[in-house]
């Protein structure tokens, strides 16, 4: 129906395969069987000529590939953005991969060079040669463009990411997920500012997400096996995966892999985008150098190890600091630092290293997420012992009152839950916007304990007006700042706020933020 019978495609044709018969261009199919750029379409103007792979053929690019990435063209409704392309069809979010819908020819060479590439090993500058040497057997003349993005696919498929490659790379991704096989179940990404999204990109067999993610395992010691079908694990990057096989997940295999946050936010950053208020990131500064204890809650990716790196680039840059983590997360900026990690294979857990660190004359601790009762009297112990010169964790709870039960629920002590200074909560939710949902990560409650572990509440956000709140003024906190800086406590945050005010109109670097922070 977009034909109006031009002839370009006509004269295009290498084959003489189209006609013009009632003002409408008619051709064969001989070409698409074995050729890779089909001329007459590249020629139409009009979009009027396209080719639709047959269930064979897409069977077979399945069975070479084990995955395949698919163009997403009907029921486009708006494009948000170009680079990497989002967009709306069909009322479902699109985030779209810029690899190639390959055809079975092309495939058929993608599979050769993979095979080449893992007996003979990767090298880059052997791409090439491997392309040529196919082509030349099989009698295939690759244009420009086209050798080009099959050179580029091939370096993103011989790193152990595949075709997760580019979403691996993409700084905006905090999770990557697979929840089955096929073209209905395609991988769905979760983007900083659109949520969830779909991806064009799918796998078709158990086989082929067994063998990626044990590509992206190969520097542990975990497997994804059918007598194992359920692994976690750290990838090369720091990120985190989780995977399973049925019959952990019922019928098809899953897997989620959690990003590692190469960018480090400073404090500046984290107020231009609302999560802090200017009021409370300067109390905060005060509270790090006035040697200060606390704990981050929130409920699961509401960005409490993000705000944790944050509020560090107030602590003097020559300070000793232990890091324990499960799973490796935390970049802060200091030369001084002992990072340790739990090794449940060895038998060593978080709690023993929480122990462990009081032996290591450290200024600091941090411990990353607390869950079970061992490693939560693990790490009030650290108050306890006034060891440095405070103890900093994240945790799990939605208020400051659900912090503290919680605490409790795990056998700890009020009047030793007292030993925390400050509790800061931070939620992520969803907000309506433009007729989407978005979500939003907010500090949403300060709060300093008191004696038996009484809640002051000293900042609250109020939903209506959508932003931070001052309800009381620090008592406890205050009286360590005044007794460090010999000042009154209000006079020293004016200060904090007038400084963190210059540096967000200066826009500055991580760098010059922290080697002026560090002159205060």
């Amino acid at each position: 129906s977009k034909c109006n019978g031009c002839g370009d495609c006509v004269l295009a044709c290498p084959y003489g395969a189209i006609t013009i018969k009632n003002g409408k261009a008619r051709k064969c199919d001989l070409c698409a069987s074995y050729n890779f750029e089909i001329v007459c379409i590249n020629n139409c103007k009009h979009g009027a000529i396209k080719v639709e792979k047959t269930e064979q053929e897409m069977k077979e690019i399945e069975r070479a590939l084990g995955w395949f990435c698919f163009e997403v063209k009907e029921g486009v409704q708006r494009i948000y953005r170009e680079k990497p392309k989002i967009i709306e069809a069909n009322n479902e979010l699109w985030y779209l991969l810029e690899l190639p819908e390959l055809s079975l020819e092309e495939a058929k060479l993608v599979k050769f060079a993979l095979e080449e590439f893992q007996n003979n090993g990767y090298k880059e500058k052997e791409i090439e040669k491997a392309l040529a040497n196919y082509c030349r057997k099989n009698l295939i003349v690759l244009e420009k463009e086209q050798k080009d993005y099959i050179k580029r696919l091939l370096k993103n498929l011989t790193q152990c990411y595949g075709p997760l490659s580019e979403l691996i790379a993409d700084d905006e991704l905090e999770e990557i997920a697979l929840i089955g096989l096929g073209r209905e179940k395609p991988v769905k990404v979760f983007h900083q500012r659109f949520g969830w999204c779909n991806c064009n990109l799918y796998f078709a067999n158990e086989q082929a997400v067994r063998a990626l993610v044990n590509r992206m395992l190969q520097k542990t010691e975990r497997r994804l096996t059918l007598n194992a079908p359920r692994v976690n694990g750290t990838l090369p990057d720091g990120s985190r995966i989780n995977a399973t096989l049925p019959p952990v997940s019922l019928g098809e295999p899953t897997f989620t892999i959690r990003k590692f946050n190469v960018k480090r936010f400073t404090p500046a950053e984290l107020i231009r985008n609302k999560t802090f208020s200017l009021e409370l990131m300067a109390f905060l500064w005060c509270v790090m150098q006035a040697d200060c204890s606390l704990v981050i809650a929130g409920n699961t990716g509401s960005g409490k190890t993000t705000s944790l790196n944050a509020i560090f680039s107030f602590v003097p840059l020559n300070e000793r600091i232990v890091v324990i983590e499960e799973t490796p997360e935390l970049k802060i900026p200091h030369k001084h630092v002992v990072k340790l990690t739990v090794c449940r294979e060895k038998g060593i857990e978080m709690h023993n290293l929480i122990e462990d660190s009081l032996r290591m004359r450290p200024d600091r601790i941090i411990v990353s997420e607390i869950r079970s009762a061992e490693e939560t009297r693990a790490f009030i112990n650290t108050l306890l012992a006034g060891q440095g010169k405070g103890s900093y964790a994240t945790f799990h709870a939605n208020s400051a009152k659900e912090a503290v039960k919680r605490l409790e629920f795990l056998g700890i002590r009020s009047t030793d839950i007292a030993s925390i200074d400050l509790l800061l909560i931070q939620r992520r939710w969803p907000r309506a916007m433009n007729k989407r949902i978005f979500e939003e990560r907010r500090m949403i409650e300060v709060a300093e304990l008191s004696e038996k572990a009484k809640l002051r509440m000293l900042y609250r956000f109020n939903y209506k007006k959508n932003r931070l709140i001052k309800t009381n003024k620090s008592r406890r906190i205050a009286e360590k700042i005044e007794r460090t800086f010999g000042a009154r406590a209000s006079k020293v945050i004016k200060e904090r706020e007038k400084a963190l005010k210059k540096y967000l109109q200066a826009g500055k670097n991580i760098i010059d933020f922290l080697s002026e922070v560090n002159v205060h």
